[in-house]
């Protein structure tokens, strides 16, 4: 409490210090919350097995917590954030993937219809996609693209567009994956829709467009889109993306 009280940038840069305090404390609803900002913490600087870490540890320490409404949203955002740093830890196809964004989606039916919800199946997305379970991903694709359109969530849209077209490509569906891939190009605002995902969506969208003109025999056109995403890679941050593109 005291370092809560006088220390506030100290709280604000080492969140792990107050949840340990706070756990050894048997304060766990106080706790809890600091273990969510120091795996989140973490995870945006890369460190993704510390991130794992404090998340888990988190989870632990829910378990002491009476079962409440409050208690049920933050195992949600636990696992929410989980899922995400254990795909940069372990691979979009690690069984615990599966296992963080499942529970999440549990959660998600418990609390009736979440604004977390869409975030959720896109990471189940992920995982089968790239385990090769393209009709679980078709579905799941479907799902994520009705969804944001349902809930009118712009800064989904693009996500989900790309999420059904990427599937639709790996199934050989050429002319509905360059669709919906690009309408996910047409709609992607690098201010409003970029997230701390390891691919940028919109340079993922411009590829994908890419294998697909030219699976369709528009080389031109492909290579257009080719030249298009390794220009929008090349002013981001992220070494992911630019791999990508490349």
């Amino acid at each position: 409490q005291v370092l809560e009280a006088r220390f506030p940038d100290l709280c604000a840069t080492q969140p792990e210090l107050l949840a340990h305090h706070y756990t050894e404390g048997n304060l766990g609803e106080q706790a809890i919350g600091y273990w969510q900002q120091a795996g989140r913490r973490a995870s945006l600087r890369s460190s993704y097995e510390e991130a794992t870490s404090h998340l888990m540890k988190g989870l632990e320490v829910l378990q002491t917590v009476p079962a409440t409404p409050q208690r049920t949203q933050q195992e949600l955002l636990l696992w929410t954030t989980l899922g995400a740093t254990l795909i940069a830890h372990k691979g979009y196809a690690a069984p615990d993937v599966e296992h963080a964004y499942a529970r999440a989606r549990q959660l998600c039916q418990q609390v009736g219809t979440s604004s977390r919800l869409l975030q959720v199946l896109l990471g189940l997305h992920a995982f089968y996609l790239v385990r090769s379970e393209l009709q679980t991903a078709r579905d799941l694709g479907e799902k994520c693209l009705a969804l944001a359109q349902q809930r009118d969530d712009p800064p989904r849209l693009p996500h989900a567009y790309f999420a059904l077209g990427i599937t639709l490509f790996f199934l050989g569906e050429f002319v509905p994956a360059r669709q919906h891939l690009e309408q996910s190009v047409a709609l992607y605002d690098p201010e409003r829709h970029r997230t701390r995902a390891l691919l940028d969506t919109g340079v993922s969208s411009l590829v994908l467009t890419s294998w697909t003109l030219w699976h369709l025999g528009y080389p031109d056109q492909a290579l257009t889109r080719s030249h298009e995403a390794l220009s929008m890679a090349q002013g981001l941050p992220s070494p992911f993306s630019l791999a990508y593109a490349q």
